[in-house]
């Protein structure tokens, strides 16, 4: 009778044993896919506001170009307005606005934020710099185009 008592404590024992590792093994099965969810939120929250960002910049590259005159661009070069604060700003709410209401000449405190950089006398050359916040480093995202003062 003896030998048959010990397989009957033996059995509860990896009863209980099995248990705990499953109770582990869903633990931390659960915690990977809760894991996964969240960063699959974070890259989409920032990929929404990258292209809100995007859209933002080709926006003042497009209202510059058509839009803005050479004068104009002048004047903003003359008083250093050169800084667009990109973070509470949405396309949708800047298609009605001039272009040159938004520059300013604060540097803001963090990204992302965009910098106009004119040069040259009579063909003026126009750089946009999007510089942004990307996985902890800065990443700057730069378009270039010319306007000149032209009499039709």
């Amino acid at each position: 009778m003896l030998p048959h008592r010990q397989k009957i404590l033996v059995k509860r024992g990896f009863t209980l044993i099995e248990v705990l590792c499953s109770i582990t093994v869903f633990s931390v099965l659960f915690m990977t896919a809760l894991f996964i969810q969240v960063d699959a939120l974070k890259v989409k929250t920032y990929n929404e506001e990258m292209n809100n960002c995007t859209l933002v910049m080709e926006y003042v590259k497009n209202s510059i170009m058509y839009n803005c005159s050479y004068d104009s661009l002048l004047n903003l070069r003359m008083k250093e307005r050169t800084y667009i604060d990109c973070s509470n700003l949405k396309f949708q709410h800047i298609k009605n606005i001039n272009v040159t209401t938004l520059f300013s000449d604060e540097k803001p405190l963090k990204e992302p934020y965009i910098i106009l950089k004119v040069t040259g006398e009579k063909v003026l050359r126009v750089n946009l710099q999007l510089h942004a916040k990307m996985y902890g480093n800065i990443k700057v995202e730069e378009c270039d185009f010319y306007k000149g003062n032209y009499k039709k």
